[in-house]
């Protein structure tokens, strides 16, 4: 349904709208973007881009996550119980929502983001016995309430007064 849709609007957008599509935001399936190919619709006097869409991006992490835990769960292998370190489904969801910020806030700097991704994983794997804050932006404008702390000259809270 959504290849026809989208084969009708750009084939009318000339005639109809006099303007051209330039790029097709996509959610990981090529379909689309395979038949406009296809089709040739402006007559090869433009390339056609496809863009992901960050937010399916992102719900792709949370579910190759998940599937990663089913896999070693078959295999009698536990992350952790229900102890503070477990991997919940909260912390899937931080993953994925610190994962899309990630990419939103670095783009188009590869090195930036993967960083970034980085940094985010360190947040949530950090904990009062095992803190993680070696890659975190430090100064006073630090999104990370212990580099800001720090900064200030002040003893950082604990994770578990957060």
């Amino acid at each position: 349904m959504e290849v026809t849709a989208a084969e009708i609007l750009w084939k009318r957008s000339v005639e109809n709208c006099v303007m051209r599509y330039m790029s097709v935001l996509s959610d990981g399936d090529s379909k689309t973007y395979q038949k406009l190919s296809e089709l040739d619709v402006y007559d090869d006097s433009m390339k056609i881009s496809k863009e992901e869409c960050l937010n399916h991006v992102a719900k792709r992490l949370g579910t190759g996550l998940r599937n990663k835990i089913k896999e070693w769960r078959s295999k009698s292998v536990t992350n952790g119980s229900r102890k503070e370190e477990s991997l919940k489904e909260s912390t899937l969801f931080k993953h994925s929502n610190f994962y899309r910020k990630a990419i939103k806030d670095n783009v188009p700097d590869v090195q930036k983001t993967k960083t970034a991704i980085f940094v985010s994983f360190f947040h949530t794997s950090s904990t009062d016995k095992a803190p993680m804050h070696i890659e975190f932006p430090s100064g006073l404008t630090s999104w990370r309430f212990y580099q800001s702390a720090l900064a200030n000259n002040e003893k950082p809270k604990s994770h578990s007064s957060m």
